[in-house]
């Protein structure tokens, strides 16, 4: 590309979300902002890290639940439904939340 020319973008970018710098700690920021909002939003500057440990808690979940599959299958099922239902209703809380604003 030659020197003065701006490049074409197919797909727009969109507007960066709200976002202030914290001046805490890492966990301190992660909890100041709300950890979804912070992982999620990326409402501050510790967005990445809150993510990894969303990973990591996701991550731990499953295992539970395979685990449980392996020593009874109706244990595992009962616990995967109450993971997504809480998980949904705290969706749902969250979207109110949105729309409100």
């Amino acid at each position: 590309m030659a020197k003065g020319q701006r490049s074409i973008e197919r797909i727009p970018r969109r507007e960066p979300p709200e976002f202030h710098q914290s001046e805490a700690s890492m966990i301190e920021g992660v909890i100041e902002d709300g950890f979804l909002n912070v992982a999620l939003d990326d409402a501050n500057q510790y967005g990445p890290h809150a993510m990894i440990m969303l990973l990591g808690l996701v991550s731990i979940l499953t295992g539970l639940v395979l685990g449980l599959a392996m020593i009874n299958p109706i244990i595992a099922v009962v616990v995967a439904a109450g993971i997504i239902g809480i998980s949904f209703i705290g969706f749902m809380r969250r979207k109110r939340k949105v729309r409100k604003v």
